[in-house]
């Protein structure tokens, strides 16, 4: 497997004790970093210039994006337990 870049993330957004309202925890994922010129669009990548070095810099990608996805499967399953053990509390008291 390819090395990672860091280039994606995720966020979660979760229920906290202090919420009103239980909702579900869920997960968007997100660009770590970027640069962009003017009103373009991000620029995810540095310049490359051979087919070899674009095949490279995309199994990178790949790879980023499956790591992030595993982290925020983890995540999102550790934040649905926590909502759980919220409103189970708030409810037997």
């Amino acid at each position: 497997m390819s090395k990672t870049i860091k280039q994606f993330d995720y966020q979660i957004i979760k229920m906290a004790k202090g919420d009103d309202l239980p909702f579900n925890p869920h997960v968007e994922i997100v660009l770590d970093h970027w640069t962009s010129k003017g009103n373009g669009p991000p620029i995810i990548s540095p310049h490359l210039m051979s087919d070899g070095e674009i095949d490279e810099y995309v199994e990178q990608l790949k790879a980023d994006i499956g790591a992030v996805g595993k982290r925020a499967k983890d995540a999102l399953s550790r934040a649905k337990d926590e909502t759980k053990a919220i409103v189970s509390n708030r409810n037997s008291n």
